[in-house]
């Protein structure tokens, strides 16, 4: 899971939510990760491709829709004919620093899927059944009427899910699995965890990743941050990690 592409050329949006720098990837080290997955005999492909026997596979993923993801990462999936998942918001579609229909257009015809991040990236826990039904459905309709193709892929925004709202969802057309960062441990529905591509990693920290391996000392923040959301819940969480970057900052 990539969210921006960094670039000293390619300014990234304002008003961004606290701790996205946190997850941009710098256009040298994707190029960098993404050849190591080529050497590696590697191919990502998109789950309606997958079978038994295939060889080496990934699944790549963008969430935001940030024009950085056009301008860096596009070009170098298409020059080796990998396809990938675009998730957009789309109250941020042809904002400044964000793809517009025309860029989107262009990667569903180089065979990439577009899929909804909602309709303006809320915390879909802390809705009404109504308002979070409206994020996922508007969401939906606004990118199939403009782009002209069927949307039934859905990664959540801001990572926070369950059962309720997968299960929606599904009931509104999106199909399974649907995507998200990492998967709470309550929850019931099928659903795809991702790999949050860090903006500090190493290639020798993305290789572990790819091969399932996590440096203890992320094992242990993992497993604060996991007490803490059961604790504080969603809104208190976000506002604790929120203040942390901040100090850090």
């Amino acid at each position: 899971m990539y969210h921006g592409i960094a670039s000293t050329s390619m300014p990234f949006p304002e008003g961004r939510e606290i701790g996205a720098e946190l997850y941009d990837v710098t256009s040298d080290n994707f190029k960098a990760q993404i050849q190591w997955l080529k050497d590696q005999g590697y191919t990502a492909k998109l789950i309606e491709e997958l079978s038994p026997g295939q060889g080496k596979t990934v699944i790549i993923t963008f969430d935001d829709g940030e024009m950085s993801d056009f301008i860096h990462a596009f070009p170098v999936l298409k020059k080796l004919g990998w396809k990938a998942y675009f998730f957009i918001i789309v109250k941020r579609i042809g904002q400044k620093g964000y793809m517009g229909w025309e860029e989107l257009k262009e990667l569903t015809q180089a065979g990439m899927v577009i899929g909804s991040h909602g309709l303006s990236h809320e915390i879909l826990t802390n809705l009404l059944d109504s308002q979070m039904e409206e994020e996922l459905l508007a969401s939906k309709k606004n990118l199939e009427n403009n782009l002209n193709i069927k949307v039934d892929k859905l990664s959540i925004p801001r990572g926070f899910c369950n059962d309720k709202i997968i299960e929606a969802a599904h009931r509104l057309g999106y199909s399974q699995p649907v995507f998200i960062s990492e998967k709470p441990e309550f929850l019931k529905t099928p659903c795809l965890s991702r790999i949050a591509i860090k903006s500090n990693w190493s290639l020798k920290r993305f290789e572990k990743a790819v091969c399932g391996q996590t440096p203890w000392i992320e094992k242990t923040g993992d497993i604060l941050k996991k007490i803490l959301k059961t604790i504080f819940r969603e809104s208190g969480y976000n506002w604790i990690r929120s203040q942390l970057i901040r100090l850090i900052k």
